[in-house]
């Protein structure tokens, strides 16, 4: 019985989860209320806050849950495919990335969210960091720049590339930009065509 009764709140916060992105991404989150999350979930106000005690936390939930999302891609991987599976996914939620972009923003008129995007930012880039580093290891990109350096590049040109697909620009521009970005960062001798990267891409 505990085990179901566990899994039906795992289940309730995820509808809950799901319902405050919409939200927060079609009224902003400093427009959206505790009450428009609950009449979206169509639950009552107080059903909702014995799941979450405030808006900010609902928002750190789903930060987190993007944070942890993210570093999905790059823990345990012997290969460069993660790049590519990270745009194909951006591809698929232009919505998040939008919603992303506009409580980085709130970060300057809130301290509380300033820092849930500071621990976010600091996680993404540990694991980039990690990841570059076994690359490197393995020899399937450069090791004369610092894995550090080549991890805040990327996600550099991961936000540019998000930019980019928010605002519209051709896909397929969009995609040879990532491309030779990644080109540029991650290979020694870039101009080489017989590339590592060419494998996943």
């Amino acid at each position: 019985m505990p085990k179901v009764v566990s899994e039906y709140k795992d289940l309730a916060k995820k509808r809950i989860i799901d319902a405050a992105c919409k939200i927060f991404y079609r009224k902003g989150y400093n427009s959206s209320t505790m009450n428009d999350v609950a009449k979206e979930v169509g639950v009552s106000k107080g059903s909702l806050y014995s799941y979450f005690k405030s808006k900010e936390e609902l928002l750190q939930t789903t930060n987190q849950l993007s944070t942890d999302s993210f570093n999905e891609y790059f823990y345990s991987e012997n290969s460069l495919e993660p790049l590519e599976e990270i745009y194909n996914d951006m591809l698929k939620s232009i919505g998040s990335l939008h919603l992303n972009f506009q409580i980085t923003a709130l970060s300057y008129q809130n301290n509380k969210i300033q820092r849930v995007n500071r621990d976010s930012y600091k996680k993404k880039l540990d694991t980039l960091k990690f990841f570059v580093e076994n690359q490197q290891k393995k020899g399937n990109i450069r090791d004369d720049v610092p894995a550090g350096n080549i991890a805040q590049l990327l996600i550099g040109v991961y936000t540019d590339i998000a930019m980019q697909l928010i605002i519209g620009i051709d896909k397929t521009q969009v995609h040879e930009s990532w491309k030779n970005s990644l080109s540029t960062i991650l290979e020694e001798n870039h101009k080489d065509q017989q590339k590592t990267l060419n494998k996943y891409f």
